[in-house]
């Protein structure tokens, strides 16, 4: 009889580098470079593909049902803001009763900047001033009254907040065709795109970090909170200087009693940067605090935010990947760390983080380097356009070849100033000789044409800028030089007299 023994089996060792399969986060993927338009510059955001981009929802049950037999009359132009009720658009720049919309009339559509879930964001210069704009327009028409109230309250609270250094800044509002219009500042890019770009950094956190700090002290300052903070919702400008962006979920909650107002319609943002708290129902500016903490880590430490699964939930419990943050400095690590705690009690207020000491440095310094870069940026726009008024007030006519008629003129110059040209009359002496005169001799004849001939050659010769001129147009009025007394006879009869002298 044999009895069965079961043998125990050690686990082999696993190496150490196997250990990291079992982490939860990962470095950031690099997105394939899509070009949002041929026309455009710079993109805020990078367009999906045709293939990944979804199917647009089916209109409401509320939505006006549309007639393909009938014409439908489109949604006239409806001005949400106070810019444009105080000041309307002239008659010279729009007119309403042509087919054409107020963004197609009132604007150059310069190319698409981005386009997402929300709508397409287009580069227009304006043709009442010729400054460059981004205007924002929403992806499809309003589905319902539901749909429309809360897209114009976008609007309505993105123009009540006062202008702020580090807030976009709010230009115009309307409503046509069913769709919203956001007139805005125009900036270089996002903060996603600026970061994917360059290496992870911490003193570019640190000054991202006080950036949207101060920016978040103007909004609960005013009883606002931003429900969406994250790094595709901030703008760069052409300096560096960071806007924050998207008021698409602004909430406006009550400061006297620091309760907070629970909204039926209210609605969570990106769940990736999306605090604890709000999936209980709570809102407050302790939310915006753990979403810039997660932008914050994301960007210094150059990390794949989860948007799911064991990472999510250790962000949450206020645990951070030490592989990634241990070469961050023991300061910047501390704030972090205050900034993700799960309970919204224990996380630091905007003004408690900018009573830091470490934050009152890093925040000292921005403000010199921003600065200091928009001086010399405002100086060098300055000379160019000093640059062009001068150009334009000069009128430099630029060198042209005189006309040809000019050439064919016959040039007509006095007899003293053509000898002065070629010389003294004692180095060469031209004769001018009457052809008409029967008692020159033909050996003198001869010698007058080779000297008109002599001098057609010297003028040619001398001036070769200047055509030759003729020398028959002279004027017959001019003094001749005084012609010589002797002249030439017969061999013949010189001998004769030679002898005749002689015999004498």
């Amino acid at each position: 009889m044999s009895v069965a023994v079961e043998a125990t089996v050690a686990r082999l060792p696993l190496p150490s580098h196997f250990s990291h399969a079992e982490q939860s986060f990962s470095i950031k993927k690099r997105r394939p470079q899509v070009s949002s338009s041929s026309t455009s510059t710079s993109s805020y955001s990078s367009p999906a593909r045709l293939s990944r981009s979804v199917p647009p929802l089916p209109p409401s049950k509320g939505c006006p049902p549309l007639s393909r037999l009938f014409p439908h009359q489109p949604s006239p132009f409806t001005p949400l803001s106070q810019s444009l009720n105080k000041s309307p658009p002239p008659s010279s720049e729009y007119d309403p009763n042509k087919q054409q919309t107020y963004f197609n009339q009132c604007f150059t559509n310069l190319g698409l900047l981005g386009r997402g879930s929300f709508g397409e964001v287009f580069k227009v210069q304006s043709n009442k001033d010729g400054h460059k704009y981004a205007v924002k327009r929403s992806a499809h028409r309003f589905r319902g009254n539901t749909e429309r109230s809360r897209s114009l309250r976008e609007a309505r609270n993105h123009e009540r907040l006062c202008p702020h250094p580090h807030i976009l800044n709010f230009v115009a509002a309307w409503e046509e065709c069913g769709r919203l219009y956001i007139q805005t500042e125009l900036c270089s890019t996002t903060l996603l795109l600026h970061a994917e770009n360059q290496p992870p950094d911490e003193p570019a956190a640190w000054n991202y970090l006080c950036d949207l700090l101060s920016a978040l002290e103007h909004l609960h300052s005013h009883g606002f909170v931003h429900l969406d903070l994250k790094p595709a919702n901030v703008l760069i400008t052409e300096s560096g200087r960071l806007k924050l962006a998207d008021f698409g979920l602004l909430f406006q909650f009550n400061q006297k009693d620091g309760e907070q107002t629970v909204k039926d319609d209210i609605q969570e943002g990106d769940p990736r940067y999306m605090a604890p708290e709000l999936l209980r129902g709570e809102y407050g500016p302790a939310a915006d605090v753990f979403s810039l903490g997660v932008s914050i880590l994301e960007l210094a430490c150059n990390l794949e935010v989860p948007n799911g699964g064991d990472g999510w939930q250790q962000l949450r419990q206020g645990c951070l990947p030490a592989e990634f943050t241990s070469g961050l400095s023991p300061e910047f690590q501390r704030i972090l760390k205050v900034m993700l705690a799960p309970e919204p009690s224990k996380r630091p207020t905007v003004l408690e983080l900018l009573s830091l000491p470490c934050v009152k440095k890093q925040r000292w310094k921005r403000r010199i380097y921003l600065t200091i870069v928009e001086t010399v940026l405002a100086l060098v726009f300055l000379c160019q356009v000093c640059c062009l008024h001068n150009i334009e007030t000069l009128n430099i006519s630029a060198p042209s070849t005189p006309p040809k008629n000019s050439w064919d003129k016959e040039l007509t110059l006095p007899l003293s100033a053509m000898m002065a040209e070629s010389g003294t009359p004692e180095e060469e002496s031209v004769f001018f000789v009457d052809q008409s005169d029967p008692d020159l001799s033909p050996t003198f004849s001869h010698r007058s044409v080779l000297s008109m001939s002599m001098l057609k050659s010297r003028l040619s010769l001398e001036s070769t800028s200047t055509p030759i001129p003729n020398i028959n147009s002279f004027n017959s009025s001019e003094e001749l030089l005084p012609r010589p007394n002797f002249e030439p006879k017969n061999l013949l009869s010189l001998f004769e007299e030679t002898s005749c002298d002689g015999q004498s």
